[in-house]
Protein backbone atom coordinates (compact mmCIF):
# COMPACT_ATOMS: atom_id res chain seq x y z
CA UNK A 1 0.00 0.00 0.00
CA UNK A 2 2.12 2.84 -1.09
CA UNK A 3 1.73 6.57 -2.67
CA UNK A 4 -0.95 8.82 -2.19
CA UNK A 5 -3.29 6.88 -0.38
CA UNK A 6 -0.40 6.07 2.14
CA UNK A 7 0.30 9.83 2.68
CA UNK A 8 -2.82 10.82 3.16
CA UNK A 9 -3.32 8.25 6.16
CA UNK A 10 0.26 9.11 7.71
CA UNK A 11 -0.46 13.34 7.70
CA UNK A 12 -3.71 13.16 9.21
CA UNK A 13 -2.79 10.10 11.51
CA UNK A 14 0.51 11.67 13.03
CA UNK A 15 -1.56 14.66 14.20
CA UNK A 16 -4.32 12.98 15.58
CA UNK A 17 -2.10 10.16 17.51
CA UNK A 18 -0.21 13.94 18.96
CA UNK A 19 -3.65 14.69 20.26
CA UNK A 20 -4.55 11.55 21.49
CA UNK A 21 -1.27 11.23 23.33
CA UNK A 22 -1.44 14.63 24.98
CA UNK A 23 -5.32 13.25 26.17
CA UNK A 24 -4.09 9.71 27.49
CA UNK A 25 -2.52 11.80 30.53
CA UNK A 26 -6.14 12.75 31.92
CA UNK A 27 -8.10 9.56 31.12
CA UNK A 28 -7.25 7.41 34.29
CA UNK A 29 -11.15 7.92 35.59
CA UNK A 30 -14.28 5.95 34.40
CA UNK A 31 -15.95 6.80 31.03
CA UNK A 32 -19.23 9.90 32.06
CA UNK A 33 -22.13 7.94 30.14
CA UNK A 34 -23.99 10.98 28.54
CA UNK A 35 -27.62 10.50 27.01
CA UNK A 36 -29.21 12.99 24.97
CA UNK A 37 -32.99 14.00 26.04
CA UNK A 38 -35.56 14.71 22.94
CA UNK A 39 -36.17 18.52 21.98
CA UNK A 40 -39.98 18.82 23.13
CA UNK A 41 -40.35 20.41 19.33
CA UNK A 42 -39.18 17.45 17.95
CA UNK A 43 -42.04 16.48 15.81
CA UNK A 44 -40.23 13.04 14.72
CA UNK A 45 -40.07 11.56 18.23
CA UNK A 46 -43.26 13.60 19.58
CA UNK A 47 -45.75 10.57 19.03
CA UNK A 48 -42.74 8.52 21.96
CA UNK A 49 -41.95 11.66 23.45
CA UNK A 50 -42.61 10.58 27.12
CA UNK A 51 -41.70 7.26 26.68
CA UNK A 52 -38.38 8.10 25.88
CA UNK A 53 -38.17 10.51 28.63
CA UNK A 54 -39.27 7.99 31.22
CA UNK A 55 -36.95 5.22 29.63
CA UNK A 56 -33.81 7.99 29.79
CA UNK A 57 -34.67 9.03 33.69
CA UNK A 58 -35.35 5.34 35.12
CA UNK A 59 -32.04 4.48 32.48
CA UNK A 60 -29.82 7.46 34.51
CA UNK A 61 -30.80 5.84 38.13
CA UNK A 62 -29.82 2.52 37.23
CA UNK A 63 -26.37 3.48 36.03
CA UNK A 64 -25.85 6.54 38.47
CA UNK A 65 -25.40 3.91 41.36
CA UNK A 66 -22.07 2.84 39.68
CA UNK A 67 -21.10 5.47 36.71
CA UNK A 68 -21.23 9.34 36.50
CA UNK A 69 -23.74 10.25 34.35
CA UNK A 70 -25.00 13.49 32.32
CA UNK A 71 -28.17 13.95 30.59
CA UNK A 72 -28.15 17.00 27.80
CA UNK A 73 -31.45 18.36 27.24
CA UNK A 74 -33.97 21.17 26.53
CA UNK A 75 -35.71 22.90 29.30
CA UNK A 76 -38.75 21.07 29.17
CA UNK A 77 -36.95 18.36 29.30
CA UNK A 78 -34.78 19.84 32.75
CA UNK A 79 -38.25 20.07 34.11
CA UNK A 80 -39.04 16.74 33.96
CA UNK A 81 -35.65 15.09 34.94
CA UNK A 82 -35.60 17.38 37.95
CA UNK A 83 -38.38 16.16 39.36
CA UNK A 84 -36.84 12.41 39.76
CA UNK A 85 -33.07 12.90 39.43
CA UNK A 86 -30.42 15.18 40.91
CA UNK A 87 -30.53 18.52 38.73
CA UNK A 88 -26.42 18.01 39.06
CA UNK A 89 -26.88 15.04 36.57
CA UNK A 90 -28.67 17.51 34.00
CA UNK A 91 -27.25 20.07 31.82
CA UNK A 92 -29.17 22.48 29.75
CA UNK A 93 -27.46 22.11 26.66
CA UNK A 94 -29.79 20.46 23.85
CA UNK A 95 -28.45 18.28 20.63
CA UNK A 96 -30.72 17.31 17.50
CA UNK A 97 -31.37 13.37 18.24
CA UNK A 98 -31.63 11.17 21.10
CA UNK A 99 -28.69 8.50 19.42
CA UNK A 100 -25.86 10.36 20.81
CA UNK A 101 -23.94 7.01 20.40
CA UNK A 102 -23.39 7.33 16.42
CA UNK A 103 -22.19 11.29 16.36
CA UNK A 104 -20.36 11.96 19.41
CA UNK A 105 -16.60 10.56 19.84
CA UNK A 106 -15.85 6.72 19.81
CA UNK A 107 -15.76 5.01 22.34
CA UNK A 108 -12.08 4.54 22.92
CA UNK A 109 -9.28 6.24 24.69
CA UNK A 110 -8.23 8.30 21.66
CA UNK A 111 -11.59 10.69 21.77
CA UNK A 112 -11.66 10.60 18.00
CA UNK A 113 -15.10 11.49 16.08
CA UNK A 114 -15.31 10.12 12.86
CA UNK A 115 -18.20 11.70 10.45
CA UNK A 116 -21.70 11.06 11.39
CA UNK A 117 -23.79 9.40 8.44
CA UNK A 118 -27.50 8.97 8.88
CA UNK A 119 -29.97 6.75 7.01
CA UNK A 120 -32.65 9.62 8.08
CA UNK A 121 -34.09 11.30 5.05
CA UNK A 122 -32.33 14.59 5.04
CA UNK A 123 -29.07 12.77 4.55
CA UNK A 124 -25.55 14.28 4.32
CA UNK A 125 -26.96 17.26 5.06
CA UNK A 126 -29.13 16.30 7.92
CA UNK A 127 -26.43 14.14 9.86
CA UNK A 128 -23.78 16.86 9.83
CA UNK A 129 -26.30 18.91 11.07
CA UNK A 130 -26.80 16.51 14.04
CA UNK A 131 -22.92 16.09 14.58
CA UNK A 132 -22.53 19.73 14.44
CA UNK A 133 -25.15 20.47 17.23
CA UNK A 134 -23.65 18.08 19.79
CA UNK A 135 -20.16 19.60 19.06
CA UNK A 136 -21.94 23.14 19.42
CA UNK A 137 -23.30 21.88 22.90
CA UNK A 138 -20.13 20.57 24.55
CA UNK A 139 -17.98 23.54 22.85
CA UNK A 140 -19.64 25.51 25.11
CA UNK A 141 -18.34 23.42 28.23
CA UNK A 142 -14.83 23.45 27.12
CA UNK A 143 -14.64 20.37 25.04
CA UNK A 144 -12.29 20.54 21.84
CA UNK A 145 -13.04 17.72 19.49
CA UNK A 146 -10.69 16.02 17.65
CA UNK A 147 -12.17 14.50 14.39
CA UNK A 148 -11.26 12.93 11.09
CA UNK A 149 -13.25 12.99 7.57
CA UNK A 150 -13.65 9.20 8.12
CA UNK A 151 -17.27 8.00 7.83
CA UNK A 152 -18.13 5.84 10.97
CA UNK A 153 -20.92 5.84 13.74
CA UNK A 154 -20.50 5.05 16.70
CA UNK A 155 -22.70 2.31 16.40
CA UNK A 156 -20.31 0.66 13.95
CA UNK A 157 -17.90 0.80 16.48
CA UNK A 158 -17.21 -1.74 18.84
CA UNK A 159 -13.31 -1.91 20.28
CA UNK A 160 -11.77 -3.12 23.79
CA UNK A 161 -8.32 -2.43 24.50
CA UNK A 162 -6.20 -2.61 21.42
CA UNK A 163 -8.77 -4.50 18.72
CA UNK A 164 -11.98 -3.17 17.40
CA UNK A 165 -14.49 -4.77 15.09
CA UNK A 166 -16.58 -2.58 12.05
CA UNK A 167 -19.04 -3.90 9.54
CA UNK A 168 -18.01 -3.19 6.03
CA UNK A 169 -20.38 -0.85 5.51
CA UNK A 170 -17.48 1.26 6.50
CA UNK A 171 -15.81 -0.01 3.65
CA UNK A 172 -18.88 1.34 1.32
CA UNK A 173 -18.95 4.68 2.84
CA UNK A 174 -15.35 5.62 2.63
CA UNK A 175 -14.52 3.60 -0.96
CA UNK A 176 -11.69 1.63 0.71
CA UNK A 177 -10.49 -1.93 0.52
CA UNK A 178 -10.78 -4.60 3.27
CA UNK A 179 -6.74 -4.04 3.86
CA UNK A 180 -6.94 -0.46 3.42
CA UNK A 181 -10.02 -0.13 5.85
CA UNK A 182 -7.93 -1.77 8.66
CA UNK A 183 -4.83 -0.08 7.51
CA UNK A 184 -6.55 3.39 8.18
CA UNK A 185 -8.45 2.34 11.52
CA UNK A 186 -4.91 0.38 13.18
CA UNK A 187 -2.95 4.84 12.20
CA UNK A 188 -6.20 6.49 13.69
CA UNK A 189 -6.43 4.59 16.80
CA UNK A 190 -3.63 3.70 17.40
CA UNK A 191 -4.17 0.04 17.74
CA UNK A 192 -3.11 -3.44 16.65
CA UNK A 193 -6.38 -5.71 16.22
CA UNK A 194 -8.95 -4.49 13.60
CA UNK A 195 -11.88 -7.19 12.61
CA UNK A 196 -14.43 -6.19 9.52
CA UNK A 197 -17.33 -8.27 9.50
CA UNK A 198 -20.15 -8.81 7.03
CA UNK A 199 -23.38 -7.12 8.53
CA UNK A 200 -26.65 -8.90 9.51
CA UNK A 201 -28.10 -6.07 8.33
CA UNK A 202 -27.08 -4.68 4.75
CA UNK A 203 -30.19 -2.63 3.80
CA UNK A 204 -30.28 -0.57 7.39
CA UNK A 205 -28.00 0.53 9.77
CA UNK A 206 -25.11 -1.87 9.44
CA UNK A 207 -23.93 -0.98 12.90
CA UNK A 208 -21.35 -3.78 14.40
CA UNK A 209 -23.09 -3.34 18.03
CA UNK A 210 -26.00 -4.88 16.91
CA UNK A 211 -24.00 -7.93 16.50
CA UNK A 212 -20.86 -7.89 18.92
CA UNK A 213 -20.11 -6.76 22.17
CA UNK A 214 -16.65 -7.51 24.39
CA UNK A 215 -17.11 -8.47 27.61
CA UNK A 216 -13.09 -7.42 27.75
CA UNK A 217 -10.42 -7.99 25.47
CA UNK A 218 -10.48 -11.79 25.69
CA UNK A 219 -14.19 -12.80 25.34
CA UNK A 220 -16.53 -11.42 22.76
CA UNK A 221 -20.22 -11.92 22.81
CA UNK A 222 -21.82 -12.72 19.26
CA UNK A 223 -25.20 -13.22 17.91
CA UNK A 224 -26.59 -16.44 17.39
CA UNK A 225 -26.66 -17.34 13.32
CA UNK A 226 -27.30 -19.34 10.84
CA UNK A 227 -25.01 -20.71 8.25
CA UNK A 228 -23.93 -19.93 6.37
CA UNK A 229 -23.71 -16.60 7.49
CA UNK A 230 -22.23 -17.76 10.84
CA UNK A 231 -19.29 -18.99 10.04
CA UNK A 232 -18.69 -16.25 7.62
CA UNK A 233 -18.62 -13.72 10.65
CA UNK A 234 -16.66 -16.13 13.13
CA UNK A 235 -13.94 -16.86 10.31
CA UNK A 236 -13.28 -12.83 10.32
CA UNK A 237 -13.68 -12.92 14.16
CA UNK A 238 -11.12 -15.54 14.61
CA UNK A 239 -8.77 -14.34 11.77
CA UNK A 240 -8.48 -10.32 13.52
CA UNK A 241 -8.19 -12.32 17.25
CA UNK A 242 -6.78 -15.61 17.25
CA UNK A 243 -6.99 -15.65 21.17
CA UNK A 244 -10.30 -14.76 21.37
CA UNK A 245 -13.18 -16.66 23.38
CA UNK A 246 -16.66 -16.22 21.68
CA UNK A 247 -19.48 -17.07 23.41
CA UNK A 248 -22.48 -16.96 21.19
CA UNK A 249 -25.89 -15.19 22.36
CA UNK A 250 -29.29 -15.86 21.99
CA UNK A 251 -31.00 -13.06 19.79
CA UNK A 252 -34.86 -13.02 18.50
CA UNK A 253 -34.82 -10.32 15.78
CA UNK A 254 -38.47 -8.68 15.11
CA UNK A 255 -40.02 -6.95 13.00
CA UNK A 256 -42.25 -4.47 15.15
CA UNK A 257 -40.58 -1.11 13.92
CA UNK A 258 -41.28 2.41 15.20
CA UNK A 259 -39.61 3.53 11.89
CA UNK A 260 -39.13 0.59 8.97
CA UNK A 261 -36.32 2.93 7.51
CA UNK A 262 -34.28 1.98 10.78
CA UNK A 263 -35.65 -1.88 11.73
CA UNK A 264 -36.09 -3.08 16.04
CA UNK A 265 -33.28 -3.21 18.18
CA UNK A 266 -35.81 -5.66 20.22
CA UNK A 267 -34.56 -8.95 21.34
CA UNK A 268 -30.80 -8.05 20.54
CA UNK A 269 -29.09 -8.18 23.59
CA UNK A 270 -25.29 -7.42 22.36
CA UNK A 271 -26.44 -3.97 21.87
CA UNK A 272 -24.89 -3.36 25.58
CA UNK A 273 -23.12 -0.99 27.81
CA UNK A 274 -19.77 -2.10 28.66
CA UNK A 275 -17.78 -0.36 31.17
CA UNK A 276 -14.66 -0.96 33.33
CA UNK A 277 -16.55 -2.72 35.63
CA UNK A 278 -20.37 -3.71 34.48
CA UNK A 279 -21.78 -4.48 31.57
CA UNK A 280 -25.59 -3.00 31.27
CA UNK A 281 -27.66 -5.24 29.23
CA UNK A 282 -30.97 -4.21 27.69
CA UNK A 283 -34.03 -6.33 28.68
CA UNK A 284 -37.34 -6.78 26.62
CA UNK A 285 -40.16 -8.62 28.36
CA UNK A 286 -38.87 -11.79 26.97
CA UNK A 287 -38.27 -15.39 27.63
CA UNK A 288 -34.96 -15.06 26.71
CA UNK A 289 -34.06 -12.23 29.18
CA UNK A 290 -32.74 -14.30 32.15
CA UNK A 291 -31.32 -16.90 29.72
CA UNK A 292 -29.45 -14.48 28.11
CA UNK A 293 -28.17 -12.55 31.49
CA UNK A 294 -27.35 -15.67 33.39
CA UNK A 295 -24.98 -16.37 30.03
CA UNK A 296 -23.14 -13.48 30.09
CA UNK A 297 -22.88 -13.46 33.93
CA UNK A 298 -21.42 -17.11 33.22
CA UNK A 299 -18.95 -15.60 31.60
CA UNK A 300 -17.42 -12.15 33.23
CA UNK A 301 -16.03 -11.19 36.27
CA UNK A 302 -18.07 -7.85 35.92
CA UNK A 303 -21.34 -6.66 37.06
CA UNK A 304 -24.04 -7.50 35.46
CA UNK A 305 -26.84 -5.12 35.38
CA UNK A 306 -30.59 -5.42 33.36
CA UNK A 307 -31.65 -2.22 31.49
CA UNK A 308 -35.59 -2.28 30.77
CA UNK A 309 -35.41 -1.24 27.42
CA UNK A 310 -38.99 -2.12 25.53
CA UNK A 311 -40.24 1.02 25.66
CA UNK A 312 -37.71 2.44 23.21
CA UNK A 313 -36.10 -0.80 21.10
CA UNK A 314 -38.59 -0.54 18.32
CA UNK A 315 -37.02 2.31 17.72
CA UNK A 316 -34.07 0.94 15.95
CA UNK A 317 -31.72 0.91 19.41
CA UNK A 318 -31.41 0.31 22.91
CA UNK A 319 -28.82 0.11 26.31
CA UNK A 320 -26.01 1.35 24.02
CA UNK A 321 -27.02 3.17 21.25
CA UNK A 322 -28.70 6.08 23.53
CA UNK A 323 -25.20 6.57 25.39
CA UNK A 324 -21.92 8.52 24.83
CA UNK A 325 -19.39 6.88 27.08
CA UNK A 326 -17.27 10.08 27.01
CA UNK A 327 -14.10 9.26 28.25
CA UNK A 328 -11.07 11.28 30.21
CA UNK A 329 -11.62 15.16 29.92
CA UNK A 330 -14.49 15.02 28.08
CA UNK A 331 -16.40 13.47 30.80
CA UNK A 332 -14.94 15.84 33.56
CA UNK A 333 -15.90 18.72 31.43
CA UNK A 334 -19.33 17.20 31.37
CA UNK A 335 -19.87 16.45 35.12
CA UNK A 336 -18.14 19.95 36.04
CA UNK A 337 -20.61 21.64 33.48
CA UNK A 338 -23.84 20.28 35.36
CA UNK A 339 -23.05 20.74 38.50
CA UNK A 340 -22.74 24.30 38.05
CA UNK A 341 -25.58 24.31 35.40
Amino acid sequence: MRGAFMEKIYSSAAFIMLVAGLLMSSQVQADTLVLAAPNKNESYYAPKYKTILKFQMNYAKAISKREKVVILTDDAGYEYFSRHLPESMLLRRPVDDIWVRDFSPIAHKSNLQFRYTSKAGGGRAMADLIQDSLNHAVGKVGIKIQRTKYILDGGNFVGAGNRAIVTDRFLRDNRLKKDEGKYVLKELLGISQVAIIPTDDPGGLAHADGMVMFGDTRTLFVNEYEEPFRSKVHDELKAAFPKIKIVEVPVRFSNDAYDPEFGSACGIYVNSVVTDSTIYVPQFGLDLDKKVLNLIRQNTSKAVVPIESAGVCSMGGSARCLVWQAKGSHGSKLVSAARND
